[in-house]
């Protein structure tokens, strides 16, 4: 979240390459320790034979809600744009476009409100093996 605030400020039309370096570099970091827990968590209490169901689901979530932010926020980002050209153009679309990376910091953090905000459930117990068979270890 952070990381993204601090990439909205290279969204400026005098901005240079190297304003959006810091925000890309602590975002990139974020990503990679968030990304992995919610792997985990899509896989957590799910049996081992459903566990690609399960990533399929997060999968396939993580995708339609990249698709349809990438399409409210263009719109979004493109208010204000309308008939203007030259300079006046790039001002408008940098202006968008910092605006819609603030929201997509905000909606961060909405969603850790919400991660912090649900109620926590014991992990189930692992189910015994049935008579004679085996039971495969969940890596």
């Amino acid at each position: 979240m952070a990381g993204t605030v601090a990439l909205a400020f290279g969204f400026d039309v005098d901005a240079g390459y190297a304003l959006l370096v810091p925000g890309l570099i602590v975002s990139g970091v974020g990503q990679g320790i968030v990304w992995t827990a919610m792997w985990i968590a899509a896989a957590t209490g799910t049996a081992p034979h459903e566990q690609g169901v399960a990533n399929g689901m997060a999968s396939t979530a993580l995708d339609l809600g990249n698709a349809i932010g990438l399409a409210v926020f263009t719109v979004l980002a493109d208010i204000g744009t309308e008939g203007r050209t030259g300079r006046a153009l790039k001002a408008a679309t940098a202006d968008g476009e910092f605006r819609v990376v603030l929201l997509t910091a905000a909606g961060m953090a909405v969603g850790l409100l919400a991660t912090l905000l649900l109620k926590r459930r014991p992990a189930p117990a692992p189910k015994a093996a049935p008579e004679g068979g085996e039971v495969l270890a969940a890596r």
